[in-house]
């Protein structure tokens, strides 16, 4: 089976704006970014990681709730993984992630993804404190 794929003029345009950001940057740093860009479309906004916090700041800042993601995940690897399959999925307009640690590897990947599905992506280096249940 044979594809004969024709990019579009637009599909380049798109290309050159997703952007994949990757450090030391804070959520509460570049919320107001995050607003702009989940505003622009109706596609989901995937969170791995993060918290109830994160999640009610992105509500608080006018994102719809129906039109967040939020997926746990259990350990390091597991976020590091549903970072990379939510950004190859292409479903999300933007992929927020939460990673203690990333190795340079895994930055390489993500930004590969980002581009090839042109999703924005944000990763921040803090995990949010978690409040203790007692």
């Amino acid at each position: 089976m044979r594809y004969d794929y024709q990019p579009s003029k637009n599909a380049s345009l798109v290309a050159e704006h997703a952007e994949t950001s990757l450090g030391d940057a804070r959520f509460d740093d570049v919320l107001y970014r995050v607003q702009s860009l989940a505003l622009r479309t109706s596609q989901w906004i995937t969170v791995i990681g993060g918290c109830r916090e994160t999640i009610a700041q992105l509500v608080a800042a006018g994102v719809s709730r129906n039109r967040i993601r939020w997926i746990g995940g259990r350990d390091h690897d597991h976020r590091e993984w549903a970072t990379e399959q939510a950004l190859l999925a292409g479903t999300s307009s933007l992929v927020l992630s939460f990673l203690e640690q990333i190795s340079p590897r895994m930055q390489q990947r993500i930004k590969m993804a980002s581009k090839m599905s042109q999703t924005h992506s944000f990763v921040f280096n803090e995990l949010p404190s978690r409040t203790p249940l007692h």
